[in-house]
């Protein structure tokens, strides 16, 4: 099911959106839709490294010990 919202967007903003949906063959909604997903979809991704971080932090690992760790894992499952 689909829902209605409705945005409110400056002069500029609008009229980049339109210009920009009308060059990629798509309605302005489809466009918002689109940019949405892929806002979403980066603000999962920085949640995501943000917690990897943090559980390296807390465990001690650092970038020159990933492929070792790697190695471990891989190791395992065979």
């Amino acid at each position: 099911m689909a829902r209605l919202l409705s945005v409110s967007l400056p002069d500029d903003l609008m009229t980049e959106t339109e210009a920009l949906a009308e060059t990629r063959g798509k309605t302005k909604s489809e466009f918002v839709r689109d940019a949405l997903r892929r806002q979403i979809e980066e603000e999962r991704w920085r949640d995501l490294t943000r917690y990897g971080r943090q559980q390296a932090e807390e465990r001690g690992v650092g970038a020159e010990d990933v492929e070792r760790l790697v190695d471990e894992v891989r190791a395992q499952r065979r």
